[in-house]
């Protein structure tokens, strides 16, 4: 095994100097560029060279987690093949029994989810089922409808939400208005009504552009909660009837608006206030980032921003600088342990910069694959396999491998 693996490295390394050859002034960074671990390097490596399918390939995929990967490579093989007899008895063995293992204990752990009404998590484990399986429709189905599930959930929290703030912000439209005793021209009512209304203007111009932004994103019943704001605060508004239409059209089917009576809402709160944010000083916002929770400071100098602190934007904008930096040093990092095929440090630096910056796609990705490989594993190592180990001089297999789960 030692020198097989030791024949793989010298393959690799002939691969990437012919692939950089391949590339001219890229080839430095190409290939590490497009690898996101060893196993892609060695996959390249040996596709480079022609000698896939072969049991070393087939074995490697399969310590690596790469079930579905290795079943396929097997699969592939010509029967003329020298590794044929080899790779199907593999198959047969070790490969199939551990396919069916990490199925059974994804859509275990998915039914579980579902009974409990944990839609998000019963969508990922009926998605991880599916990429195990031979018959992935039935698992593509059921994530599905874990997923209108979850989004009937958000759905109804967002709007039952927006509905109560709107419904208190309204409820203090007569406030400003002149009182007894006071002179119809008075000028503190008149700036503080102007101000009032400045603010539902405002409030409902954000919520027009997010119903148009949300409906782009394919989200129709986010869009609907925004739009329905706009409306509650601008009545009789023209431009909305279009995209009312867009999103009602969008929609999809099964998912359900709420009436105000569902939500619990009435149409007009009154005597609630909503809960001032807690005050912070620019020396508060300081402290933290001298002390290095950039998490805590951004969070700080937000709620300084919002109580009109002076330097608010100036203090965001350093701190969003140094998340910047930080999570990608930390990225770099987990791609370097991911490569190494060190995991569990892997996840811990990814990790971190998710939370730093958890709207990088390419983070929150990282972080998932690793997490699931490190499942896969684990499933791998800790539980016995049915049949034990792979015998070498069994007879060549009679026919394909049974399509039954």
């Amino acid at each position: 095994m030692h020198k097989n693996r030791l024949h793989i490295m010298a393959m690799i390394c002939l691969a990437g100097l012919l692939n950089g050859c391949q590339s001219g002034a890229h080839g430095q960074n190409g290939m590490l560029a497009d690898s996101n671990s060893m196993l892609d390097l060695f996959e390249q490596g040996s596709e480079a060279i022609g000698i896939m399918n072969t049991l070393t390939l087939i074995q490697h995929d399969y310590d690596s987690g790469r079930i579905m990967r290795a079943r396929a490579r097997v699969l592939a093989m010509d029967k003329s093949h020298r590794d044929y007899v080899e790779s199907y008895r593999f198959l047969k063995q070790k490969i199939e029994p551990a396919r069916r293992r990490v199925f059974l204990h994804y859509l275990r752990a998915a039914s579980e989810h579902e009974k409990h009404g944990r839609w998000a998590a019963a969508m990922w484990a009926y998605d991880q089922a599916r990429t195990v399986t031979i018959k992935p429709e039935k698992m593509v189905k059921k994530r599905e409808q874990m997923k209108l599930n979850m989004r009937q959930v958000r759905f109804d929290q967002m709007l039952k939400q927006r509905r109560k703030e709107d419904s208190v912000l309204l409820a203090d439209a007569s406030a400003y208005e002149n009182p007894k005793g006071v002179a119809p021209s008075d000028e503190v009512f008149a700036r503080m009504r102007e101000h009032y209304n400045d603010l539902l203007d405002e409030r409902a111009d954000h919520a027009f552009r997010e119903a148009r932004r949300f409906l782009s994103k394919n989200l129709p019943e986010i869009a609907y909660v925004e739009i329905e704001s706009y409306v509650r605060l601008q009545p009789g508004s023209a431009q909305a009837t279009k995209i009312v239409v867009e999103i009602r059209k969008s929609m999809p089917k099964g998912l359900i608006i709420p009436s105000l009576k569902q939500a619990g809402v009435k149409k007009v709160v009154t005597g609630k206030r909503l809960r001032m944010p807690q005050k912070m000083s620019e020396k508060q916002v300081l402290e933290s980032i001298n002390s290095g929770d950039l998490i805590q400071a951004r969070q700080f100098a937000q709620v300084y921003r919002r109580n009109g602190g002076r330097n608010a934007e100036k203090l965001l904008a350093q701190i969003q600088t140094q998340l910047d930096k930080e999570s990608a040093k930390l990225f770099a990092q987990g791609s370097k342990a991911f490569a190494q095929e060190k995991l569990d440090k892997a996840i811990d630096y990814w990790g971190d910069a998710v939370a730093m910056r958890p709207e990088k796609s390419e983070y929150q990705e990282s972080l998932r694959r690793a997490k699931q490989l490190k499942e896969r594993l684990n499933l791998l190592r800790d539980q016995k396999l049915e049949n034990g180990s792979v015998s070498m001089h069994s007879k060549r297999p009679n026919g394909p491998i049974s399509e039954e789960e």
